[in-house]
């Protein structure tokens, strides 16, 4: 077995900052690239940690929890395992299940994507009007994250897929079209949150569709002959998981769940979710948030009772205090301010509920990988986010086993080095 990338959290720190450390390697791009969601770990994390750490011989099963864009699921069911994903974000669930359980045949792939690239090039020649959005998904989109004409042009693709009668392939299209909405339609850039850069007046969406498109053949046609093990994405909430796969069924997990970090999740994804039709007024934006971890003050309701899972622990209570005496100190009064100190109880006890509804579907020695960060981000206030994890786990009978460096950023508040870790668990039943 490989040593861990850091012994223990109290080694002696090394340089994890490298902004290579979340990308993908060139030999991994193949499914993970199809769609990814910007805050995604690298294949290759997954990998060393199921084969190198657990030691998980072929045929056993992994589930990712918080399975976003299929990172662990797919690369769980390339290296032979059978997969288990939940994921609560419809465009990322939809992305993770395509992702983790393609099985088209290539040359048909290939040739319907030429079908609908002829037919949505001669569709936009012809066109007298631009294509826009009704008005309530337009009310949900980022000012001016798509201008006027590149979006005339993926909805118009959008109607040439939707049109299709193929009903298996056009999964594959729509996704192809999320990604170049985003990748090279749209004029959103992404750094410590999503935001608009720049504006483009056009943007060769069919050309980029179909190359798009044709990677994906390419990928499914690297797998025809490997015999590959069931793949299963469910939608719905980590925190309520244990019906949804049988009892005693998973032998390793390996997720990296939201971080407390204010961050609206849901903002990252909100183009592709508008224009793929997951999200289309603000009633199902709300319901979506309603089903998410309580990571920040824009998904936090009057009915959240989350927190009464750590009301004891004086850790959190310690840091929800000092959070919102630096908001008073600082004079902070809007609502979202207000909120906090809260959130960050919510938060941890949402990941409490989490780890106690899993238990059940955990085989006796299953071990478990967390990404977590630790944050600054609520006015300044440290959040030891892993260290905190590890102690609820404890409480909750698991074996804390130790926790890994995986990298260090840079608090864009702060300007402090954070860490980003692993912590590894057992379940001993």
């Amino acid at each position: 077995m490989q040593a861990p990338l850091l012994e223990t959290a109290d080694a002696e720190a090394v340089n994890h900052a490298s902004p290579l450390l979340n990308r993908l390697d060139s030999d991994d791009r193949a499914f993970h690239d199809w769609y990814r969601f910007v805050l995604s770990f690298p294949a290759h994390i997954v990998r060393d940690y199921l084969q190198d750490h657990f030691e998980l011989e072929r045929g056993q099963s992994v589930l990712d929890p918080f399975c976003g864009t299929g990172t662990t699921v797919v690369e769980a069911r390339l290296l032979g395992y059978e997969a288990y994903g939940i994921e609560a974000n419809p465009m990322a669930h939809f992305a993770s299940s395509l992702k983790a359980t393609a099985d088209a045949s290539p040359r048909e792939l290939r040739s319907w994507a030429l079908r609908i690239a002829e037919s949505a090039e001669s569709k936009i020649n012809r066109a007298r009007t631009l294509r826009t959005l009704d008005e309530e998904a337009d009310a949900l989109l980022l000012a001016d994250c798509i201008g006027a004409v590149p979006l005339h042009k993926v909805l118009l693709l959008r109607e040439v897929i939707e049109a299709s009668d193929e009903a298996s392939l056009r999964k594959y299209g729509m996704l192809a079209l999320a990604k170049t909405a985003v990748q090279t339609a749209s004029n959103l850039h992404f750094g410590p949150e999503v935001g608009v850069r720049g504006r483009k007046l056009d943007a060769p969406v069919v050309d980029a569709w179909f190359r798009n498109m044709q990677q994906m053949a390419s990928d499914i046609e690297s797998i025809v002959d490997e015999e590959l093990l069931p793949s299963h994405v469910i939608r719905g909430d980590a925190r309520n998981i244990a019906e949804m796969i049988p009892a005693g069924t998973i032998d390793a997990v390996f997720t990296s769940p939201p971080y407390p970090n204010e961050k609206d999740y849901t903002r990252t994804t909100r183009l592709e979710s508008v224009l793929l039709r997951f999200l289309n007024n603000k009633e199902e934006l709300r319901a979506l948030k309603q089903g998410l971890i309580r990571s920040n003050t824009r998904n936090v309701y009057k009915s959240d009772d989350d927190h009464a899972h750590v009301e004891d622990n004086d850790r959190i209570n310690a840091i929800a205090t000092a959070i919102e005496n630096r908001r008073i100190e600082l004079g902070k009064t809007s609502g979202f301010e207000k909120l906090y100190g809260r959130v960050t109880k919510l938060y941890f006890g949402g990941m409490a509920r989490h780890l106690q509804a899993i238990q059940p579907l955990l085989r006796p020695g299953a071990h478990l990988g967390y990404v977590v960060g630790d944050q600054a981000s609520y006015l300044q206030i440290h959040i030891p986010t892993g260290s905190i994890l590890a102690e609820i786990a404890e409480g909750l009978g698991y074996t804390h086993v130790r926790t890994d460096l995986f990298r260090t950023r840079l608090a864009t508040a702060t300007k402090q080095q954070m860490r980003e870790e692993v912590v590894v668990l057992r379940w001993d039943g």
